[in-house]
């Protein structure tokens, strides 16, 4: 009874931290010197967010419900707070045209929702800087793509085998997270989600196995990565497309993103290998280390898969 009230506990935690990290998009965009159309939103519906304006710029609506900012001469140098982020919102990166056709982009939090509209575009180290981090919370905060990496080093479990099906997983991703991000592949995030979950029972069934045999084929679970990384990569296109892409900046958007979702995955690797070479001390240590990661992630992408291919059955 205990055994199974401790799984559903992690079940239900894993559930709420694939989920809790959502980003907004805040859109402005100067139509002539001094007025422009507003708009924020996130991709799913959440209460809360506000958006104000510092004098003596200012902020109304018009008859169809659209948002509009007036600033006298030009609305470069107004400066706009996003109120409410924190746990729903973790986030808002923040688009602007200014009518000379010039661009902005950056990213906001909780701990900085304020910024002041430049008179021209940041440098675009500036851009790939702040989607860096926005990568790195991305795969931080995505309990599936971090039980995938667990689950190949449960398989392999040493080094230099973890490190190649990292490379093939980290190729793969990254070739479908650019063509999906830049609208070259568009796959319905219901499947890619449900994919994502199977992987994670198919590595947990690789695990099994290894640890009968002592370590897992470093060939095939590379190659399981390369397939199943395509589909991630999908998924962190996803992530992406909560955010979107600055429309001068795309390439180094892309770059910054990709480069801190690697970041994310490298530290987390580092800190699976160090862990798993204290328990490989003690045998006994070991063999429970390996079973007790085998059942959480075949556990929870069980749990995920029936949940995301339910979900998918009833919208048909």
């Amino acid at each position: 009874m205990r055994r199974a009230t401790a799984v559903l506990l992690v079940l239900g935690a894993a559930q709420a931290w694939a989920h809790a990290q959502r980003s907004a998009l805040l859109e402005v965009v100067e139509q002539a010197p001094g007025r422009a159309l507003v708009s924020l939103r996130a991709q799913v519906p959440v209460t809360g967010l506000r958006l104000s304006v510092d004098a003596p710029c200012a902020l109304s609506v018009n008859d169809e419900g659209a948002q509009s900012l007036a600033c006298p001469g030009s609305v470069a140098g107004a400066r706009l707070t996003v109120g409410g982020l924190g746990p729903l919102v973790s986030e808002a990166a923040v688009w602007a045209r200014l009518a000379d056709g010039s661009t902005a982009s950056l990213l906001l939090t909780a701990e900085r929702p304020s910024f002041e509209l430049p008179a021209a575009a940041p440098p675009w180290t500036s851009v790939a800087g702040q989607y860096v981090g926005l990568g790195v919370k991305h795969i931080l905060s995505g309990v599936d793509h971090l039980l995938f990496l667990l689950g190949l080093v449960v398989v392999l479990r040493r080094v230099r085998a973890v490190l190649l099906a990292e490379t093939a997983f980290t190729l793969s991703h990254s070739l479908s997270f650019s063509a999906s991000a830049l609208g070259w592949v568009r796959v319905p995030t219901g499947p890619v989600e449900a994919c994502i979950a199977l992987s994670l029972v198919l590595v947990a069934l690789d695990a099994a196995r290894s640890a009968r045999a002592g370590s897992g084929a470093v060939a095939s679970t590379a190659a399981l990565a390369f397939v199943f990384g395509l589909v991630h990569g999908l998924g962190f296109a996803g992530g992406l497309a909560e955010v979107g892409l600055p429309a001068q900046a795309i390439p180094a958007a892309l770059v910054g993103f990709a480069g801190g979702v690697e970041l994310g995955q490298v530290a987390f690797l580092a800190v699976l290998l160090g862990l798993l070479h204290l328990a490989s001390r003690r045998t006994t240590a070991l063999r429970l280390a390996v079973t007790a990661a085998t059942y959480a992630v075949g556990s929870t992408g069980f749990f995920l898969l029936v949940e995301r291919v339910s979900t998918l059955w009833s919208r048909t």
